[in-house]
């Protein structure tokens, strides 16, 4: 049982590397040939998991070979632009001004009812509401509005609002964030004066955010949250 136990620890541990180094994506951001090997990888993996009298090498070999393969395809794809259209494939247009491209459609491997999900998941419920639908190559479906249905914007009623600001958090889960504290410009005498004004300690906050306009966001556990200016 302890050998089953160390050759899962060392192969999740590979794998998570591997994985770590493969880049972050979602499941449903991932290119074909980047989903055949994320499905290969778990295959390779559990085989030497579980069978002990396998060397732990010969699950391991393939892993990493398997990621080569991987590296070497994302260079190639990152340099030769035919490379990627034969790997990832093009965007496609199925809907075009208000109008459902059938054989589009088909051609993807979707019905209608697919289209008409994707659509509602946007917020639009007709297809006449939009002006281009676009399916993406790892099969996201973005979508264009029409202008008189989308959604009214300062530019439109000719607003300039200020720019939006990035918070920071400061504490999260009862925990100073410290690293964050450098990097916003400020030290915890002030962010612990700040909590004090407002009758708080660090353990009872579950959010604390600031941004460079002095507004800061304050979720304790227990409280209803809180906005204020502070300089911090």
């Amino acid at each position: 049982m302890l050998v089953i136990f160390l050759r899962a620890v060392i192969i999740y541990v590979c794998l998570f590397i591997l994985m770590r180094l493969m880049g972050k994506r979602q499941l449903s951001e991932l290119q074909p040939f980047e989903f055949v090997i994320t499905l290969i990888l778990a295959d390779l993996a559990c085989v030497p998991m579980a069978e002990v009298p396998i060397p732990i090498l010969y699950g391991l070999i393939p892993i990493f070979s398997v990621f080569m393969l991987h590296v070497l395809i994302t260079l190639l794809s990152a340099k030769s632009i035919k490379m990627r259209k034969l790997l990832n494939g093009l965007p496609q247009i199925i809907i075009s001004r208000g109008s459902i491209d059938a054989q589009t459609v088909k051609k993807l491997g979707m019905h209608v009812n697919d289209v008409l999900e994707s659509l509602r998941t946007k917020g639009y419920f007709s297809p006449a509401e939009v002006e281009f639908a676009i399916v993406e190559t790892g099969g996201a479906i973005n979508i264009l509005p029409k202008s008189d249905t989308r959604p009214v914007t300062p530019s439109d009623m000719n607003l300039a609002p200020a720019p939006s600001l990035l918070p920071v958090s400061l504490i999260v889960e009862g925990k100073i964030l410290h690293a964050n504290l450098v990097n916003f410009g400020t030290t915890e005498e002030k962010l612990a004066a700040l909590l004090k004004k407002q009758r708080l300690n660090v353990k009872n906050i579950l959010l604390l955010t600031a941004d460079s306009d002095k507004n800061v966001y304050i979720q304790p556990y227990l409280e209803k949250f809180m906005t204020l200016k502070a300089d911090i």
